[in-house]
């Protein structure tokens, strides 16, 4: 039987992982897409100041939250009009797995490939989701060249770094190198050019949730956000990473019960 076309980023990495269920950087891959990922949660009233309840099911495993990948997927489940939230993934996981209770997850489960997380998964995600951002490098470099990262690494890294970076509004350049600091000491960065200073912590922190996902210890890769004179230095040696760039949508339209949530700092609050 011919598979559906994936409906997002999100949905594909559903269905690779459905198809390689035991392939350990496919599942990575999932994670990673479902911490960036927008989703649509079915809630049992409208979201009330910084307060939300999100609809719990009992399923066979215990009991569980439904989500969805698209506000489409979640009107067809729905078949009525219903109270919803959409939400960071990387949101919805810390709040589940710190819930006072055993939730499970439940992403897009009119599907075939629909995924089940049990409270477990979900405490190892968000507690690997809270590790913390590598620091900006403070040493001072004396020469870049290309990254000194075996096949195997590169092949984890740079497509989770790419993952991670897609979308991030500024972002005009981003160049993996090895560096020799001053003193000697080698190592890896990932130059990043465009963001402003405001939101070079946060970049920091998807860097370090890719780090995470993709098998590598965040302390392996410093970040940096060198000037425009050193960035073309550096990506005259180092290998360019294409995320995919941030397109403005054409409508600002606000999603129903959507702004507790969207800011990561501040969390809705289960009810």
């Amino acid at each position: 039987m011919t598979q559906p076309a994936p409906s997002t980023d999100l949905d594909a990495a559903l269905i690779r992982m459905a198809a390689q269920p035991e392939d350990a950087a496919v599942r990575l891959a999932f994670h990673a897409e479902l911490s960036r990922a927008e989703l649509f949660v079915l809630l049992d009233a409208e979201v009330s100041g910084d307060a939300m309840a999100p609809r719990v099911f009992e399923v066979s495993d215990g009991r569980a939250v439904l989500a969805f990948d698209s506000e489409m997927r979640l009107a067809e489940f729905a078949g009525a009009a219903s109270a919803y939230a959409a939400l960071p993934g990387r949101v919805l996981v810390a709040m589940l797995a710190g819930a006072g209770e055993p939730l499970s997850l439940v992403i897009n489960p009119d599907a075939d490939h629909a995924a089940f997380l049990p409270p477990e998964a979900l405490a190892w995600l968000a507690g690997t989701l809270a590790a913390p951002a590598p620091d900006e490098a403070r040493a001072v470099p004396e020469s870049f060249a290309a990254p000194d990262l075996s096949p195997a690494v590169l092949d984890l890294l740079v497509p989770a770094l790419e993952r991670r970076l897609s979308g991030t509004p500024g972002l005009t350049q981003t160049v993996l190198a090895g560096v020799r600091w001053q003193g000697g000491a080698l190592g890896q960065v990932l130059a990043l050019a465009g963001l402003p200073e405001a939101a070079q912590p946060a970049v920091a922190r998807a860097v370090a949730e890719a780090l995470a996902l993709s098998g590598l210890e965040a302390g392996s890769l410093d970040v940096i956000f060198p000037p425009a004179p050193a960035m073309a230095g550096i990506a005259a040696v180092g290998l360019a990473l294409t995320p995919r760039p941030f397109v403005m949508p054409e409508d600002q339209v606000l999603t129903p019960g959507a702004n507790p949530g969207m800011d990561p700092a501040s969390p809705p609050k289960l009810r």
